[in-house]
């Protein structure tokens, strides 16, 4: 009887391990597939002229457009606020050689506003991205160093003076639906950039004796709402950029490569490039041309290409100079702030 006893004892023990170990070992996900999307975010760099193709000398280096980071940001449509974000860093390339980037992020059902853009741009500044309608990129302005090297215009005209954009490749959608799902939903988007390159040079005579040569150019919009690619000319900017001595089928040149977010459309006497050139000897040699024909060129149109006529001529040093080359500036350093997403 007793014996009897303990086997019943044993048997409802061993049954209830036997409850425990299933309900214990039941896997579960760390998040719902229901709540799981993937996005794909390919970046189309085709097309960018002076930078992938439209190349007119190809002597000097070009903007490079190779994002590390995706910002992916879904909004909510009544709150107007940020509903879900991720920061996307799985990168391959797909058959035309474009990046393409994988990640996941976990978001309710539901119809959102969608933003992604390339996160880490060292010139490009980002804020208000917390509303769908107010993500704005912009430029900073340029150090008072470089600022003292310009005579700014004598026409009343105030002038805010920035660096050059990088190039920030966006995709932006309204109502993107995610709907309910068991498995994980896919959205795919394609980033292109709201920035432009342009290729500028002017002829010069009496290269060898220029030692660095930088440009300000007017009439330039400053920054552009990202959400729907609409750009900001109010203020009208002057962005600055730096320019390497080079030649055009064996023509001295100072030229490069500058990047903006464009130009304001229909400015008049607005377009204005200042060449600020220092010589071999420490002279300092500045220009000033209206450019705003030039923008309406068949050349500028279809290449983006600023060919100006002119030549700036540069005297021979009043004494021998034993220096030579392209001599870089070093200049002061600035405290910046920037609001660091974690």
């Amino acid at each position: 009887k007793k014996m009897r006893r303990l086997g019943n004892i044993l048997s409802a023990v061993v049954t209830l391990c036997v409850i425990l170990t299933t309900v214990s070992c039941e896997k579960r996900p760390l998040l719902e597939l229901g709540m799981l999307t993937k996005v794909i975010v390919t970046v189309n760099v085709s097309d960018i002229s002076n930078v992938t193709c439209d190349i007119y000398n190809d002597k000097i280096p070009v903007p490079q457009i190779d994002p590390e980071v995706m910002h992916v940001l879904f909004y909510d449509q009544e709150q107007k606020a940020v509903a879900a974000e991720s920061f996307i860093s799985e990168k391959g390339t797909n058959e035309m050689g474009w990046p393409v980037f994988t990640g996941e992020i976990a978001i309710m059902p539901g119809n959102y506003n969608m933003l992604v853009y390339n996160f880490g741009t060292e010139s490009t500044i980002i804020k208000g991205h917390h509303a769908w309608e107010e993500a704005e990129a912009y430029t900073s302005k340029v150090s008072d160093k470089t600022l003292s090297n310009y005579r700014t215009r004598n026409d009343g005209v105030k002038e805010i003076v920035v660096y050059e954009p990088d190039h920030l490749v966006v995709s932006s959608k309204e109502k993107e639906t995610v709907p309910y799902h068991s498995d994980v939903h896919t959205i795919s988007v394609e980033a292109t950039s709201v920035v432009e390159s342009y290729y500028l040079q002017v002829k010069v005579d009496g290269l060898e004796y220029v030692s660095s040569a930088q440009a300000f150019l007017s009439g330039m919009v400053s920054g552009n709402r990202i959400s729907n690619n609409e750009r900001i000319t109010d203020p009208a900017n002057t962005i600055y950029f730096t320019l390497t001595k080079s030649d055009d089928k064996g023509v001295p040149v100072i030229c490069n490569v500058f990047s903006t977010f464009g130009r304001i459309e229909n400015s008049t006497n607005e377009l204005q490039i200042t060449f600020d050139i220092k010589t071999t000897d420490g002279r300092v040699i500045q220009k000033t041309y209206d450019i705003s024909d030039l923008f309406l060129t068949e050349d500028c149109i279809k290449h983006h290409w600023l060919l100006l006529d002119e030549v700036i001529k540069i005297d021979p040093p009043a004494t021998p100079s034993t220096g030579g080359g392209f001599a870089p500036e070093v200049e002061d350093w600035e405290n910046e702030n920037y609001d660091v997403i974690l």
